[in-house]
């Protein structure tokens, strides 16, 4: 909220004046923990990585704990441990949260089944940054700085989250700029700052017009449909700052493409969503409502019977979203994507409303379209 309006000093301030005017905060909530008890723990990159000789579950990782270091050998049993990952590593002498405890185990240099381990690898809930139990070690960023200590690294992760009760007549304070704009209502000398987005990149090639065809065959339930190509485009983690705002809101990273749009709707309330341009057929888009029951697999890898009158996104020859709801898994963003086509559209909030129910599948696209968005947003 601070990138956008300037906040009272205190969240307990800001949430009274919020609650007085409508926007009922529920809780204020301190995420982040005290990365400032983490001495000790750095960050390291893993750069070699084999099967520990006594132990199916475990491994053998070498990590530099400094740019020009020498490895030392740290045995792991996470399971997406793999050479070139930077990860938070708690040398010998560190000391970590337990069972709410700071500082509670001290990590000390010993054997793990015969091979000499210096530290300890860390997941996110090992440092106390998560209550559930991680199913891995912390991937951080790849720009994370091999030798710095996390906390210095991660000092942007501390931060307060305010949980809004949003009325179902404010669809425009679905979004942090819309929360800002009410913010800066409130007083004669906050300013909104809307964000100015600068392109970086090579440009030319083909245009989207050249790319693409974009054909809306149900007006009624799509007014605006918006698309841009984006090609060479490399497919890897988000940098910690983006993460970790994503982290704060509820959602889990996955890559930078998806994040971004993610970010977007968050930031500015339209929901977008990401194609692997080179999975759709004749590289065309067709909005339209099925004529008869049809079988659809959604990112979340479920098979959907979708009933008659779904309004539904496809390409030359088949579905490859349900609008406003939820994308196909056979069109994801993966690490192998190049190019992207990003979709920003405006839906009727009655047909979304159906299917959303029809399917009893809700998501943060839905929960916004259903309540109504802002026509002039998808060409923002």
């Amino acid at each position: 909220l601070r990138d956008y309006v300037d906040l009272p000093q205190l969240p307990e301030q800001l949430a009274a004046e919020l609650t007085m005017r409508g926007m009922e905060v529920e809780s204020i909530d301190r995420v982040g923990g005290d990365l400032e008890a983490f001495s000790g723990v750095v960050v390291g990159e893993i750069v070699e990585r084999v099967q520990h000789p006594n132990a199916d579950r475990l491994s053998l990782c070498s990590v530099r704990l400094a740019p020009d270091g020498e490895p030392v050998a740290i045995v792991c049993g996470a399971p997406n441990a793999r050479v070139g990952l930077r990860v938070p590593v708690a040398t010998v002498g560190a000391r970590l949260p337990k069972d709410g405890q700071p500082l509670a185990v001290k990590i000390e240099k010993g054997k793990i089944r015969g091979e000499v381990s210096n530290g300890m690898i860390c997941s996110e809930s090992e440092l106390g940054l998560v209550a559930e139990r991680s199913p891995g070690i912390w991937e951080l960023s790849s720009d994370a700085p091999v030798g710095a200590e996390l906390a210095t690294f991660l000092r942007d992760r501390s931060d307060v989250v305010l949980d809004l009760a949003i009325t179902a007549n404010r669809p425009d304070l679905l979004s942090h700029i819309g929360v800002a704009r009410e913010v800066a209502a409130l007083s004669d000398d906050a300013k909104l700052r809307l964000p100015t987005p600068e392109l970086h990149g090579h440009i030319g090639g083909p245009s989207t017009e050249a790319s693409v065809t974009v054909t809306v065959d149900d007006p009624r339930g799509c007014s605006r449909y918006v698309a841009r190509v984006l090609r060479n485009v490399t497919v890897g983690p988000s940098p910690s700052w983006l993460a970790a705002r994503l982290e704060a809101i509820g959602l889990r990273p996955r890559n930078i493409v998806v994040d971004v749009t993610n970010y977007v709707m968050h930031e500015l309330g339209q929901p977008l969503h990401g194609f692997d341009l080179d999975t759709l057929s004749g590289a065309a888009i067709r909005v339209s409502s099925l004529t008869e029951p049809t079988s659809f697999v959604t990112l979340d890898g479920k098979t959907r019977l979708l009933p008659v009158g779904t309004l539904m996104i496809g390409d030359e020859s088949k579905p490859v979203a349900v609008a406003g709801v939820m994308g196909g898994l056979e069109t994801e963003i993966t690490d192998r994507t190049t190019s992207v086509l990003i979709e920003s559209a405006h839906f009727d909030p009655a047909s979304i409303r159906r299917t959303a129910r029809a399917l009893g599948l809700s998501s943060d696209a839905s929960y916004r379209f259903e309540r109504g968005v802002d026509p002039d947003l998808a060409r923002l």
